[in-house]
């Protein structure tokens, strides 16, 4: 297969998709412009890069009892960098909090069928938009932010997955009781997420299923005593030669004059360019799409500090989230 089928040639802005509910009411979900994730990319001469394609599902960060759709979550994750996207962006921001209370309220009415119905829409739009707009291999990511927050919501998403068989579907998670579940689906590249401080639970989970390693590093050598750390603790855990994500490895600071996280337009980073078109890295790269090599994978912390009154990010997320509540009360 050529990669350039995985490339889209047009744009398409458009990220929104309303679910009547059998209660009469209509629900209202986004999907994610995620310049990492996206067929395609805009760079702007500034130096930002702009998806023109959504294929990512966000939900938003952090435990549940923050707002957040994440019950794996780590005292790593306080610096989450979708939390970041979250204290900076507020149509992100409340997209996904959106999305969340839109799984929660179709469940709640018509139970894993009515969301997965609305899943298999969600990912049905995607495709079409990325097809229309010139790429032969659709992809989609769960999540660009958040996490599987129940077990019901894991089924969702597997019938979803089934549902869309010529879509590739990729996912990391932090929620260990859904892998299990997760494995279920056909067509899905499942990542079990790791940081030091849930390494060796992350990696018999990984290891009892088959399921290859993310983890989060803080620097290369970090990473290489973590992995050493798995290795000769969980046999098993580390099912083959983990490769660094290039956006946030040799893609940092390579002298290309275009973000970490996109290549050019004909799939090669060198050719990256303000200005120019693009895609994004996930797509070029592929490892950890059902076509790729499903390695493990490094991924090392990378981006700035988002700002926000409380620490890290994911503090300030749920500071400003806090505050959307309120606005609405």
């Amino acid at each position: 297969m050529s990669r350039s089928e995985y490339f889209a040639t047009a744009d398409d802005l458009a990220g929104r998709l309303w679910i009547p509910c059998g209660c009469g009411v209509s629900v209202s979900f986004m999907l994610h412009h995620d310049a990492k994730t996206a067929p395609g990319v805009r760079v702007e001469p500034s130096g930002r890069a702009v998806a023109v394609v959504a294929n990512a599902f966000p939900l938003p960060a952090g435990p549940l009892d923050v707002g957040g759709s994440c019950p794996g979550a780590t005292s790593e994750c306080r610096n989450c960098y979708a939390a970041g996207l979250e204290s900076w962006a507020p149509a992100f921001r409340r997209g996904a909090s959106a999305n969340l209370a839109g799984l929660r309220h179709l469940y709640g009415c018509g139970g894993v069928a009515a969301v997965a119905s609305a899943l298999v829409e969600l990912v049905r739009l995607s495709e079409r938009r990325q097809r229309v707009r010139g790429v032969a291999r659709p992809a989609f990511r769960w999540h660009s932010d958040g996490d599987v927050f129940a077990d019901w919501y894991a089924r969702a998403i597997v019938r979803a997955v089934n549902a869309t068989p010529d879509v590739e579907h990729w996912a990391y998670t932090r929620t260990l009781s859904a892998v299990a579940i997760l494995k279920r689906a056909r067509g899905l590249s499942l990542y079990v997420s790791a940081d030091r401080a849930n390494l060796l639970q992350a990696g018999r989970v990984a290891a009892r299923h088959g399921v290859p390693v993310a983890l989060l590093a803080s620097d290369r050598a970090d990473a290489a005593a973590l992995w050493a750390t798995l290795s000769a603790s969980v046999p098993g855990a580390v099912s083959d030669r983990p490769t660094v994500c290039p956006a946030a490895g040799r893609w940092v600071n390579d002298g290309v004059d275009a973000p970490a996280h996109v290549v050019g337009a004909d799939g090669r980073r060198a050719s990256a360019r303000r200005g120019a078109a693009g895609v994004g890295a996930c797509i070029a790269c592929r490892v950890c799409l059902p076509s790729g090599s499903g390695r493990p994978v490094t991924f090392l912390v990378h981006g700035g500090q988002a700002r926000g009154s409380s620490g890290g990010r994911l503090g300030a997320a749920v500071t400003v989230r806090r505050r959307d509540v309120a606005v609405t009360l």
